[in-house]
């Protein structure tokens, strides 16, 4: 069975570096440019984790997150927080998986992808 990842970012270098650890591990990618697109790819194609930038134009990934644990079918997709700097972390504080997230991907998300979608 194919797993699938939403990766909602405005920064290119993240989305690059993500599609590619998700590509070769197997993993079918769906990419949006804020919150907003995210749910319009969901309500076509429920994803298996949702990788999504905290700061975004729009509806940010906070909120996305939020959202789609107040949806009943969709409560128990896993949302993980891209963040920029430790300002940013400090946000979420512990209410989501939140990793710092530049170009380059940090070990420990990279460990959570593998948990959520290669495990």
């Amino acid at each position: 069975m194919h797993k699938t990842a939403l990766i909602a970012t405005t920064q290119p270098e993240v989305s690059r570096a993500l599609t590619e650890w998700l590509a070769v591990n197997d993993i079918d990618i769906q990419i949006a440019s804020n919150g907003s697109d995210a749910i319009e790819h969901i309500a076509l194609d429920r994803p298996d984790v949702v990788l999504a930038q905290l700061a975004m134009e729009g509806m940010s990934g906070l909120r996305l997150a939020h959202y789609l644990k107040a949806q009943k079918q969709l409560a128990d997709v896993p949302v993980i927080l891209l963040c920029r700097d430790e300002r940013e972390m400090d946000l979420v504080k512990g209410q989501w998986p939140a990793f710092l997230c530049g170009g380059a991907l940090h070990p420990a998300l990279i460990s959570e992808l593998k948990r959520e979608l290669v495990n």
